[in-house]
Parts: structure tokens; C-alpha cells; sequence
């Protein structure tokens, strides 16, 4: 089969025998792309600054059924300044966590690489904001990527309209906010501030804006991304 280009940031890799690496690769067009580095770390090899975290660049895989084998790359950033920050690079190293459990292989993911890209970019290059209320902000345009867009106008029970400008309380369970005759001891109470965030980071997207309430949500979004993709990333505890 022919070789296929794309563009792709590295995810994640496990070293594998004494000299290779499999790699994970997030593609806009392919998904994830789980792709072995041969002699990527054999001393001046073409392949290694290819082959680690948070990498981005037009790869070029050969492809022989369902496996792949990287070829050749073109980078275009290493994001490198994430290396001289412990915080941000756990930050960073979260957010490519969470796309790796949910992008899926030969399924389009343009609209979660063009996020992780950001994210990484803010991360490593903006330090106007907060590293982890950049991850928050993540965290909420990453649930509606997947599909999981948290209910701010309506009741997720009972759908009746909520006022807006006001205090409310977000169910998990239910993904969103919750009226008053619907909310319960499980639900997180949140503030007309909070609430006024998320939203605006919806209609906004993601920026290294000062945005005070983002931290104070990030337990509440961790807990809220995590249950629907099912899966804790173990760098997790290691936040905030």
C-alpha cells in the first residue's frame, strides 16, 4: 500500500526492543495513528527528533494493512520550552493524555488536533496565563469536541429555562446545570462568575486571557471529561 502524509503531533511513545519506538500520533485527517520509529535511537538517527512528546509536523508513514511505519518527518515545532517548566509540561502532558483516549484510528479528528495544538502553543510559549486555567478552558472546549457540550441555558433534568447572570449547580450525571427543583447534594454548586466563564470560553475558544474562575473549575471539568471518556490519565494526579 502506498505511504500516506500528514500532518500529526506526537502523543505519546513507549520504547520498544534497543533501538525503536512506537509512537502514537494524533492526524487531522487519520485519527490516531499508532506507528513504529525504526532505529529511531541509534546515535544521529534521521528519525529521533521525530519520534518524542509533543512533536508536531507533516509526517510520512508507510503503511502495510493496518501497521505503520514512520519514514520521514518535517518538523514544525518540539514545543520545547514545556522541557523547562515542570507545571506546564504536566499541564501538556495531560491535555495529549486525553486526546490519545479519545481520538480513534482512520476517524477524523481535525477539530481535537487544532485544540491540542493550541493548547500546546499557550503552554509553552504564552506566559500570560495561567497554566492551569488554560487547562480548565481545555478541559471545556475538549467535552464539547467529543460531543459532551455541558447544558448552560436549560435545566439538563427538566430542560426549563435558566436565568442567566445568576448563581446555579452543575450534574455531572447529567452534563450540565440544574434548576433549583432539580438540584441535588451531588451536584457542584458554581457561581454566576463560574458559569459566565464557561461560557464564555465556549463562544470563545481557547486564549492565555486572564480568566480568574477557570482554576476553581478545573476539579469539576477533570471529573466531568474523565467520566464520560471513562478513562483517568495517570499525570492527572499530579494536578492542580
Amino acid at each position: 500500500m502506498p505511504s500516506i502524509t500528514t500532518e500529526g503531533v506526537v502523543l505519546r511513545y513507549a520504547n520498544y526492543r534497543e533501538h525503536d519506538r512506537m509512537l502514537t500520533v494524533i492526524s487531522p485527517e487519520y485519527g490516531r495513528i499508532d506507528a513504529l520509529s525504526r532505529g529511531c535511537r541509534r546515535p544521529k538517527s534521521p528519525l529521533m527528533p521525530a519520534s518524542e512528546l509533543f512533536v508536531s509536523g507533516e509526517f510520512v508513514f508507510y503503511q502495510s494493512h493496518d501497521h505503520f511505519t514512520l519514514t520521514s518527518c518535517t518538523l514544525r515545532d518540539t514545543f520545547y520550552p514545556l522541557r523547562l517548566e515542570p507545571y506546564r509540561l504536566t499541564c501538556a502532558s495531560y491535555q495529549a493524555a486525553l486526546c490519545a483516549a479519545a481520538v480513534q484510528p482512520s476517524q477524523e479528528a481535525e477539530g481535537l488536533y487544532r485544540l491540542l495544538l493550541r493548547g500546546l502553543y499557550l503552554l509553552a510559549y504564552d506566559d500570560r496565563g495561567d497554566a492551569l486555567e488554560m487547562t480548565s478552558a481545555f478541559l471545556l472546549l475538549f467535552a464539547d469536541q467529543i460531543g459532551y457540550r455541558p447544558r448552560l441555558t436549560r435545566c439538563a433534568h427538566c430542560r426549563v429555562p435558566l436565568p442567566t447572570q445568576s448563581s446555579g449547580r452543575f450534574d455531572i450525571e447529567a452534563g450540565g446545570l440544574c434548576c433549583e427543583g432539580c438540584s441535588s447534594r451531588s451536584t457542584y454548586p458554581l457561581s454566576a462568575a463560574q458559569i459566565q466563564w464557561m461560557a464564555a470560553t465556549l463562544k470563545d475558544g481557547l486564549s492565555a486571557k486572564e480568566k480568574s474562575e477557570g482554576a476553581a473549575l478545573f476539579e469539576l471539568l477533570r471529573r466531568y471529561v474523565e467520566s464520560r471518556i471513562e478513562f483517568s490519565p495517570k499525570v492527572s494526579k499530579l494536578l492542580p
